[in-house]
């Protein structure tokens, strides 16, 4: 039995492979064995559905589907993309199981414009059209409709027996409802249950309208509460209650032989045609069964295509005057540049007894190409760091205003030196009428303009425009142009909390200021500092501030750095250091940055690292610690004989360091209050009378008639300057005193002495007497210190 059984299944399974196996089909061909008889190109948005129209900073995707000819999709074939507008993230794809093969398009440098994109496989080959738009509008005026309803039905007109109900919808822009804003009502005829009333969450606010027992027609004008220029109004008819509405009405109009023509729209213009922007009478009769003119007020709404879009306007609702209701219709931008027809539709209760007819509306013409903006309006030069393009955008409107898409636009220079060029000379404008293209930077500082240039063909019209003035004029820092300046150069640092503004300024080789936000960063060896600023205008501040405690000599170094270039002549004039601009100078005062160094022939100031020096001895020190170790290897490098800087070609470029730390120092002194050094002298310096190291002998006589002149030199503890603003006063009690009897130090970092000469005068035939010479300095935090007191014999 089991050998039975196996024979029989053994058949079953020979009759299933005979007739070729399983009876299902394949979907998917692979691409060595198709033949490609199908390609469609699809453009995406991210949520992968068809779009056209795109934000500058969107991502697009491009999908291509390739079918053979039995419409089966074809794996793993090669399709081939393009695209004149945005950057590919390839150019070409292979087909998936589904025969779809797929790239991005990015849009890197904003540019807003339309595009044309391609896919080809073998023989063929499918485009689409896209573009790049500013999707960031302004905000816009909230906008309000209006309706009428009569049992539920729009109308504008019922029975004196009736009620209406008068609806409105107030949105935002983007056509969203807008809750909660007080609406207000107002009725010619009629009387209104409530004159205002809030939207609700769909935007909707309705007031009920009754007849009051008036017949007539009258406007209904609903308006926001805080902003009434945002407003609706419509037409409406308030009839006695056994007439009859507009079923028996017909619509249409009467020619000049009394001949009524149902069904259509009457024009002013014999050909129905308007030009771009044009105006367009129009009118309607409303007649009986028997064409007789209907006597009552009668409300007729107007409408079109164009009105619909907010492209033209027209009188959207007009009472009848004996029968005839006249509106105009005015193109805005409906017609664009090669013209549109319109069809103008006039009707009773919106949407029964409608009459209609077909305008046309001419093409409109180029008007203007205006200049809108540039970004940067400063560039820096080619290769100098920083950024080296500007993106210019110009928008291109008809001769009434209105923006033409799909413009083809011409771009030039009014200048290409140092290689100044543009990153495209030609484009097309985007829906928005807005174009963009760039300016790359050159080697040479200079300013330039853009001239934008639009044809259009079918008219042999050509329009052009100049962008503003942009500037090619920053680069790199470079060391020659680093200036560093103190506010106070010689604070009572005694004191803590005293405060000196630390100013730094930097330019380029053109003595230009550098971009803003460009960092200077600084240190200080005594008191406290703020560790960096950044650039406005070329230059920033720090605030140095004094904490007390006071080094012996009270000189603090203070060191500024930035980073930039080392500062070259450049002999050819093609703004690079190259073999034709010499050697390596070395200049220890310029790489301690105390120094600047003087203008040469040629070659370049070679750097070693910065450091902060200290001592102030352009030697690098062990005891100094501080310094910037450009290169990472822990060491203090001294020059390396190379350029150091990115505009450079030649055998003295340092390809590793594209870079230098610039350096620039100052000395402040931290001058004290306390224990000032003085002497008091001959003229001459040869005899001292009283120091503030000990000595202290009698002033010799002045004999009668005669005149007695000194010397008082002063200084703070360590020979340094006193703090800014102290006052040495001289005073006599008896005699005469001559000469400089009150000295106010000034701003300065000097060291040593200042100092001053006075005389003391005793007037000839004066009576003997003995003299009291007092000499004093107060500081701007201290009281008045007499540090001399000396008797004066005057015989």
């Amino acid at each position: 039995m089991k050998k039975l059984c196996f024979i029989f299944v053994f058949t079953c399974i020979a009759l299933i492979t005979g007739c070729n196996g399983s009876s299902g089909e394949n979907t998917t061909v692979d691409g060595d064995k198709a033949v490609v008889a199908y390609l469609q190109l699809s453009i995406l948005n991210a949520n992968n559905q068809v779009q056209n129209s795109f934000d500058q900073q969107s991502t697009i995707t491009l999908q291509a589907k390739v079918l053979d000819d039995k419409n089966l999709p074809i794996s793993n074939r090669r399709v081939n993309f393009s695209a004149d507008l945005g950057l590919l993230s390839t150019s070409s794809a292979l087909t998936n199981s589904e025969g779809i093969a797929a790239i991005t398009i990015t849009n890197p440098e904003s540019i807003l414009s339309a595009g044309t994109a391609s896919a080809s496989i073998e023989a063929l080959n499918d485009t689409i059209d896209y573009e790049f738009i500013d999707n960031n509008p302004t905000a816009g005026t909230p906008n309000l409709s209006i309706k009428m309803t009569v049992d539920g039905s729009a109308n504008n007109q019922f029975n004196t027996d009736n009620t209406a109900t008068i609806s409105v919808t107030l949105t935002d822009n983007n056509n969203q409802p807008i809750a909660g804003e007080l609406v207000t009502f107002t009725a010619d005829i009629g009387q209104l249950e409530a004159t205002s009333a809030l939207t609700n969450d769909n935007g909707l606010a309705s007031v009920s309208l009754l007849s009051d027992g008036i017949i007539g027609a009258g406007v209904v004008i609903a308006a926001l509460q805080e902003n009434s220029d945002v407003s609706a109004r419509m037409n409406y008819a308030i009839i006695a209650a056994d007439t009859t509405t507009e079923g028996n009405i017909r619509i249409g109009y009467l020619d000049d032989n009394g001949d009524f023509t149902e069904g259509e729209v009457a024009t002013s213009i014999a050909n129905n045609t308007i030009s771009a922007g044009g105006t367009l009478g129009v009118h309607v009769d409303l007649v009986d069964s028997n064409n007789q003119r209907i006597n009552s007020p009668t409300p007729v709404t107007f409408t079109s295509n164009c009105v619909s879009n907010s492209n033209a306007t027209i009188d959207e609702t007009v009472i009848t005057i004996r029968g005839k209701a006249s509106a105009t219709f005015e193109d805005i931008n409906c017609a664009g540049v090669s013209g549109t027809d319109d069809v103008i539709v006039a009707s009773i209760n919106n949407n029964t007894n409608i009459a209609s007819q077909v305008i046309s509306i001419q093409g409109e013409q180029l008007g203007s190409i205006e200049f809108v903006s540039s970004s940067p309006n400063t560039i820096v030069l080619k290769g100098s760091g920083g950024q080296e393009t500007s993106t210019l955008t110009f928008l291109v409107k008809s001769e009434i205003g209105n923006v033409i898409p799909q413009q083809n636009v011409k771009f030039s220079l009014d200048t290409s030196v140092g290689g100044i060029s543009l990153s495209r000379t030609e484009g097309l404008t985007n829906s928005q009428g807005l174009i963009t293209t760039q300016v790359v930077a050159g080697t040479t500082p200079t300013v330039v303009r853009v001239t934008a240039t639009a044809t259009m063909t079918n008219s042999n019209t050509t329009i052009q425009t100049q962008s503003s003035e942009l500037s090619i004029n920053t680069g790199l820092p470079e060391q020659s142009s680093f200036t560093i300046a103190a506010s106070i150069l010689n604070p009572e640092a005694s004191t803590i909390g005293e405060k000196s503004v630390i100013t730094a300024w930097l330019a380029d080789s053109f003595n230009n200021p550098v971009a803003d936000g460009t960092d200077i960063n600084f240190t200080t060896e005594g008191g406290s500092i703020e560790a960096t600023c950044q650039t406005l205008g070329g230059s920033c501040s720090v605030e140095w501030t004094s904490t007390g405690a006071l080094f012996d000599d009270h000189r603090s170094t203070i060191l500024a750095t930035a980073s930039g270039h080392e500062t070259f002549f450049d002999t050819n004039g093609n703004n690079t250091f190259d073999e034709n601009d010499g050697a390596a100078i070395t200049n220890d005062a310029v790489s301690s940055g105390f120094g600047r160094q003087s203008p040469l022939a040629s070659g370049f100031v070679d750097m070693s690292e910065a450091w902060r020096d200290d001592n102030e001895n352009q030697i690098k020190d062990a005891n100094e610690v501080i310094f910037i170790d450009d290169n990472g290897d822990g060491s203090f490098n001294a020059p390396d004989g190379k350029f150091n800087g990115p505009q450079c070609s030649g055998s003295l470029c340092n390809a590793s360091a594209k870079k230098s730390t610039l350096r620039k120092a100052l000395v402040l002194i931290m001058s004290s209050a306390h224990n000032p050094s003085y002497i008091l002298s001959s003229a001459d310096e040869a005899t001292t009378y009283q120091s503030s190291a000990g000595v202290n002998s009698n002033l010799p006589q002045v004999a009668d008639g005669t005149t007695l002149t000194l010397k008082f030199r002063f200084a703070d503890s360590a020979l340094q300057t006193l703090p800014l603003g102290t006052t040495i006063s001289v005073s006599l009690e008896g005699g005469t005193l001559k000469g400089t009897t009150s000295y106010t130090v000034g701003n300065t970092n000097a060291s040593g002495y200042q100092a001053m000469l006075f005389a003391i005068e005793n007037e000839a035939g004066n009576a003997p007497q003995t003299g009291q010479l007092l000499i004093s300095i107060e500081t701007p935090n201290t009281a008045a210190n007499i540090v001399v007191n000396k008797a004066v014999p005057l015989p």
